[in-house]
């Protein structure tokens, strides 16, 4: 099996084939001689062949009709060589357009199919124009939205960053406030203990008075019992006040001078309290002198 080179066909080629169907007694045609190579177009072996034509009357020793020859060739020879070559020229010729029809044909088949992809191809650039334009005016809205996005993200970077701004300096306050609190705290809670210390002074010590005038009052008279009572009273309410008091101490700063106030109210009343001990301590001695002063006689004087 003859296998088909990848190369063009060569004009030494086709000539060779045309001299070796000319050897063997056949008319050089183009469907001959591309069977004879193997390969080729006709397109590509029509102008060769005519080529090859074109050299056969010199190579015969020949000359065109009306010339002299080189070799003195009797005119009816030259004669009977145009007419074969006139001959093999009009075979060549028609032969070459009916090798060269079907192209022809293929050709305008071609040429119809390719006015037919042109109108397509039209319709599809038309379409795609329009499209372009559509698209065109989506690109402009879209890079106007994202104009518009982009501006805003700028305007919530901005606002972010005003954000975290405002966020450093309430943290700045929240901390210097807690550290005043914390001192504030610390004053309070040293104030409070102050004034438990001293509440409990106080307590005490009237306590300590209270426990005196007791036992000064089981001594006493009628008026003592009355004193006493009093005295009783007065304690409940002072006991009242103190137990306000230390309730009250836990309340912070606002408290403090409300309890500093309560307790010079019960210094005052103490005070009183003590002033009326005194009174009813020195009541029964100045009744118990008077009983011991001798009584006037009637008759003296």
């Amino acid at each position: 099996m003859q296998t088909k080179s990848t190369r063009g066909v060569q004009q030494e080629e086709v000539w060779a084939a045309a001299d070796a169907l000319i050897a063997a007694g056949e008319r050089p045609t183009i469907e001959r001689v591309r069977l004879k190579i193997g390969r080729g177009s006709p397109n590509t072996v029509s102008p060769m062949l005519e080529s090859w034509f074109g050299t056969l009357a010199p190579r015969l020793g020949v000359v065109a009709a009306g010339a002299q020859a080189a070799e003195g060739a009797p005119k009816d020879l030259r004669q009977a060589l145009d007419k074969v070559w006139a001959v093999a020229v009009a075979s060549a010729r028609d032969e070459a357009d009916r090798a060269l029809e079907p192209e022809r044909d293929r050709l305008a088949q071609q040429g119809l199919q390719l006015d037919i992809a042109r109108q397509e191809l039209l319709q599809r650039e038309a379409a795609l124009a329009e499209r372009g334009i559509a698209l065109e005016h989506a690109l402009e809205l879209a890079k106007s939205q994202l104009q518009d996005q982009a501006a805003q993200l700028e305007k919530a970077g901005r606002d972010l960053e005003q954000a975290r701004s405002s966020l450093a300096n309430l943290v700045q306050e929240r901390d210097a406030g807690r550290r005043q609190f914390d001192e504030q705290l610390g004053v309070l809670t040293q104030e409070r203990e102050r004034l438990e210390q001293r509440a409990a002074a106080n307590e005490r010590r009237l306590l300590e008075e209270v426990d005196r005038a007791r036992q000064e009052a089981k001594q006493s008279s009628r008026a003592l019992d009355d004193a006493g009572q009093k005295h009783a009273v007065e304690k409940q309410a002072l006991e009242r006040t103190n137990a306000a008091l230390g309730n009250r101490v836990h309340e912070g700063q606002v408290e403090v001078a409300t309890l500093k106030e309560r307790l010079k109210g019960a210094e005052e009343r103490a005070q009183g309290l003590e002033s009326a001990l005194a009174a009813s301590a020195l009541e029964p001695r100045t009744r118990r002198t008077a009983k011991s002063r001798p009584a006037k006689s009637p008759t003296s004087g």
